[in-house]
C-alpha cells in the first residue's frame, strides 16, 4: 500500500519522513557493521564472518524493501 501525496503542512509527513528516516538509516549503520565485522573480526574463521555478512546483507534487503514498498509514493 503506498501512501498518498501529502502536503507539506500534513502534521503526518513529518512523521512519516523520520520513519525513512530511521529505516535508510539502520541500513547504513548495518552496512558499516557488516564491513567493520568482515575486517575487524580476524580472529573469527572466515565462514563465519561471511555468516555474519551474509546476514546483515539480508536484514539489509529487508529493510530497503520495506522501505521502497512503504514510501513509494504512487
Amino acid at each position: 500500500m503506498s501512501l498518498p501525496d501529502l502536503p507539506p503542512t500534513d502534521p503526518r509527513a513529518g512523521e512519516i519522513a523520520r520513519a525513512k528516516l530511521s529505516l535508510t538509516l539502520a541500513c547504513v549503520f548495518i552496512g558499516v557493521s557488516a564491513v567493520l565485522a568482515l575486517v575487524f573480526l580476524r580472529h573469527y574463521p572466515l565462514p563465519l564472518r561471511l555468516f555474519i555478512v551474509a546476514g546483515d546483507l539480508i536484514v539489509i534487503a529487508t529493510l530497503w524493501l520495506v522501505v521502497r514498498q512503504k514510501f513509494s509514493g504512487n
